[in-house]
């Protein structure tokens, strides 16, 4: 009997453990939201041998706390807001934009749009790809985002 009760005990203590450490990793690794603005990027290179520098672009997203999105681009005459809606997280790599508008690519409208992402850089860098009618079902359109952070101090070189 104190075998058995040993045994148990063995067992329970184990599978706590366990749980614990699963919990931890299955936290660390699904984001609980993707919640902030991020700033399109692209690789840039001299020459097309070497590996570029991922430079950032004029394209903002914006994912808001409850659930909302706007892509906003920025130009010379001033900054536009090119598609809206509103997105859930699905799952550690894949999130959905329900498209209200978009004047980009109009087809998207009234649709939700699946997109599957990879976080890297502590969650600061997100790669995604999505498939679009325009391109085709078969190909792929990949992203590249950069999360916004304010710096502890205002920079003395900004443009205003």
């Amino acid at each position: 009997m104190k075998a058995r009760s040993l045994f148990i005990a063995v067992v329970c203590s184990f599978m706590g453990v366990v749980n614990s450490y699963a919990q931890d990793w299955f936290n660390s690794t699904t984001p609980e939201s993707l919640k902030g603005v991020w700033q399109m990027c692209f690789y840039s290179s001299s020459l097309p041998a070497l590996p570029g520098e991922l430079k950032p672009s004029n394209s903002l997203k914006i994912l808001g706390e409850s659930g909302e999105f706007t892509n906003v681009v920025m130009m010379p005459a001033g900054a536009i807001i090119i598609g809206s809606g509103t997105y859930t997280l699905n799952s550690d790599s894949t999130y959905t934009e329900h498209v209200k508008k978009n004047i980009h690519l109009p087809s998207l409208e009234g649709k939700d749009n699946l997109m599957h992402f990879e976080l890297a850089e502590n969650g600061t860098l997100m790669f995604v790809k999505f498939k679009t009618p325009e391109v085709g079902d078969d190909v792929w359109s990949h992203e590249i985002w950069r999360k916004i952070e304010m710096p502890s101090s205002y920079p003395t070189d900004i443009v205003r």
